[in-house]
């Protein structure tokens, strides 16, 4: 089946008090435009008025503080849990590369670790993250193979399979090209899915970096090579695997905010969150405003969720306090950045701030948003008087693939959640104790992500109460 290209839905909404609910239903509709696949979908607002919930969550195990040699993490880039309860946990080196998988039960005892850099099948190349699957499967996307290992739930490799042409076009080398007597140039670039695995054994998910490059031999023999990079399309896609290479079909196209189409994207630019759903579909949100959209498997959005909480306007002084902001976290990231790296370090700043860098005009009320192992929706709402969390480009507390380091702990901001059936559950307040979980598991289980004062990683394990599952 040839992909099809969707077109791409707009509920984007402007700025508006808690007072002023000027038919949002109307906004969100009428901006998606002619689309078969958003126009026909329920726009269901939630209460106004946050109904406190308690943090009530106990302590089940912790991983990385408990002394064992298998326990000392570097870099934690994902985080799932199987139907078993057992949690995986991926963790990469110093330097992104040497990735190793392990698995724990729901009791905190180790029960495989595997995975190492080598050139054969099942050995990583290029390797910094995965993809757990219900059953256990775990599926390794490796840009050295430009091909996904597949592990079976036990561990061992099971098979190769390659890339879409889409995402993994092997980019020409100048040695490669045709010698002097004509110009040639050639292009290819690479795409970086963030993905999530689906039930019925598929992954879904987007684009969010595709690189470039471009090679050109000259008649006189002259070579040269050029790369880029831009953001991703901001297009829901599902892969299969069950082949030798994998299949890629397009369903639904996410708005764009002006300005991210290129790099840098501007700061608050809202992020494209999503999570899958266990009944098959996904939910997502991509605008500044509240609208939570669930979306059925083949893409069609049934249900938006919205909240008449206030956008916030980006004024001077609103910039210029964020630019004094970054000015600091970015001092602290190159200091943290010369301690590790040592003697190594040639530059006082491996990481320069522009001070014209592009500012999104409205700060997203949504920061973060994460589905529940029985389907229902976390959703962490951006500081009342802060900003967006800047760690990352998905806004969760796992960094994907090929961005190992951290700019800044989250932001503490209100948590809503919203039940399976998709009514409105109530909020953790700011400063009631609740973080926003990587990674929900059968039975409540529920872990994130904590750094100590040395940026050393513990996972942290926890059980939720029923009701806010």
């Amino acid at each position: 089946m040839k992909p099809h290209t969707p077109p791409r839905t707009n509920t984007d909404t402007p700025t508006m008090g808690l007072g002023g609910r000027f038919l949002l239903a109307a906004c969100l509709l009428a901006a998606a435009g002619p689309s078969p696949l958003v126009s026909q979908a329920r726009v269901v607002e939630l209460p106004s008025e946050d109904l406190e919930l308690a943090a009530e969550f106990s302590d089940v195990f912790r991983v990385g503080d408990g002394g064992a040699e298998w326990e000392l993490l570097t870099s934690i880039t994902s985080l799932a849990f199987d139907a078993s309860g057992n949690l995986h946990i991926t963790d990469v080196g110093p330097g992104g590369d040497n990735m190793r998988v392990l698995v724990v039960d729901s009791r905190g005892e180790l029960v495989r670790a595997f995975g190492r850099t080598g050139e054969g099948p099942g050995e990583f190349r290029s390797a910094s993250s995965a993809v757990v699957l219900r059953d256990g499967t775990m599926v390794v996307p490796d840009y050295g193979h430009r091909a996904y290992h597949v592990f079976r739930p036990g561990g061992e490799f099971d098979r190769m399979v390659r890339f879409p042409s889409a995402h993994g076009d092997e980019p020409a080398e100048p040695n490669q090209l045709p010698g002097p007597g004509r110009d040639f140039s050639t292009s290819s670039s690479t795409s970086f899915p963030l993905q999530r695995g689906e039930s019925g054994g598929t992954l879904l998910g987007f684009v969010y970096r595709t690189f470039g490059a471009h090679a050109t031999v000259t008649a006189e023999g002259g070579r040269s090579m050029t790369f880029g990079s831009q953001p991703g399309p901001r297009v829901f896609e599902r892969l299969s695997i069950d082949g030798r290479q994998a299949r890629v079909v397009e369903l639904i196209g996410a708005w764009v905010p002006p300005g991210t189409e290129r790099l840098p994207v501007p700061a608050f630019a809202p992020k494209l969150l999503f999570d899958v759903l266990p009944g098959g579909g996904f939910v997502f949100s991509d605008s500044t405003a509240y609208a939570i959209k669930f979306a059925m498997p083949d893409g069609t959005v049934d249900r938006v969720l919205t909240r008449p909480v206030e956008v916030r306007a980006v004024t001077e002084e609103e910039r210029d306090r964020y630019n004094d902001q970054r000015q600091l976290e970015n001092a602290e990231l190159n200091r943290r950045l010369r301690e590790r790296s040592g003697s190594v370090v040639v530059d006082d700043n491996f990481i320069e701030l522009d001070p014209d860098y592009p500012v999104f005009p409205s700060i997203p009320v949504v920061d973060d948003l994460r589905a529940t192992w029985t389907g229902g929706v976390w959703v962490r709402r951006t500081p009342q008087d802060g900003y967006p969390w800047e760690d990352h480009v998905t806004g969760g507390t796992i960094r994907p693939a090929h961005f190992n380091f951290e700019t800044s702990a989250a932001p503490v901001s209100p948590i809503d959640v919203i039940g399976p059936d998709g009514r409105y559950v109530g909020t953790f307040p700011a400063g009631s104790g609740a973080v926003m979980f990587a990674a929900f598991g059968p039975g409540g289980l529920a872990a994130y992500v904590e750094h100590d004062e040395l940026d050393v990683p513990t996972v942290v394990v926890m059980r939720v109460p029923p009701e806010v599952r």
